[in-house]
């Protein structure tokens, strides 16, 4: 199928307000104040829905440059995605200004989209200016294609072909760029696992520590209790129902501590929607109670051979 040619341009979002005296600071920002990918078009795209407002409406060709005595209904239009709602407070009918190849551009915030990012064929942008906003300026294209070329020969010549035809087309491979990104992430992974897996040593080698810490008093106490009747299955059970409990809480702190973590990475360092997965962290809170119990009453396995008389 003919692939969707996507008019693009980089723009920077310099402040918030038509008069100069308006413009925000943009320093603490954050990820506003970087550079993005803008593009124009007349309607909305099969991975995006709108949430409110309107889509832009087309430009009439009016110079945008000048913000002062400009109504803001006179303006050119864009829409934002939701994030930028969230993470910045604004809205529609805002107006901004944007620094587009080294020109000041004022728009007027006419609706929010919420952008499916894992359907990228149609792209994905967080701001969208209204048809003909942008058609006089110097722009690129860009069109997604899906080659179904498994081999890096293949790729490679098709590549040069497509190159060699047309030299003013510039080619990503897309493949080796996900895989050289998949490679970084298993080594992230395989350094996480190294790293949890001392912790988890280190945490087991603790607790096996403070129970021999406290073995005579635990001795004492089983002491009594058996002389007092009870058998060693039941102060097993009781050395179960503790270090249980203990592992539980341990587990429930060390998820919801996790999940904090990931909520503040994602927010304020990937700049990326944080999705939690409960299920791992119930199925892990679980295995550290477990592994706490094991390890507890292993430790305390002298306890429950010794004799009362001792």
């Amino acid at each position: 199928s003919q692939p969707l040619l996507i008019p693009v341009l980089r723009a920077r979002v310099t402040g918030k307000g038509v008069n100069l005296d308006e413009v925000e600071d943009l320093q603490g920002r954050g990820m506003l104040s970087r550079e993005y990918t803008i593009t124009y078009r007349g309607q909305l795209e099969s991975n995006e829905t709108l949430l409110k407002g309107t889509f832009p409406k087309p430009s009439t060709g009016s110079d945008p440059r000048t913000g002062t005595g400009v109504r803001p209904q006179d303006l050119p239009e864009v829409s934002i995605e939701e994030g930028i709602v969230e993470r910045f407070g604004i809205d529609v009918g805002d107006v901004m200004r944007f620094d587009v190849l080294g020109r000041p551009i004022h728009a007027r915030v006419s609706g929010v989209r919420r952008v499916e990012w894992r359907e990228g064929r149609s792209g994905g942008f967080m701001f969208v200016f209204g048809a003909r906003a942008f058609e006089a300026a110097p722009h690129w294209f860009f069109a997604p294609v899906r080659a179904n070329l498994q081999d890096a020969t293949q790729r490679g010549k098709f590549t040069h072909d497509l190159v060699l035809r047309f030299p003013n087309v510039s080619v990503i491979d897309l493949r080796e760029l996900l895989e050289s990104v998949r490679k970084v992430f298993q080594v992230v992974t395989v350094a996480i696992d190294v790293v949890g897996s001392l912790v988890i040593l280190t945490g087991g080698l603790i607790l096996i520590g403070a129970v021999a810490v406290t073995k005579f008093q635990r001795v004492y106490e089983a002491a009594i209790f058996k002389t007092l009747g009870a058998s060693s299955r039941a102060i097993a059970a009781m050395l179960m129902v503790e270090y249980g409990l203990l592992g539980t809480i341990a587990g429930a702190v060390g998820s919801f501590a996790a999940l904090a973590l990931g909520w503040g990475i994602s927010r304020f360092a990937l700049d990326i929607p944080w999705r939690p997965v409960l299920h791992e962290n119930v199925v892990s809170t679980v295995a550290t109670s477990l592994l706490i119990t094991i390890i507890g009453v292993a430790a305390s396995a002298d306890v429950l051979k010794r004799k009362p008389l001792a």
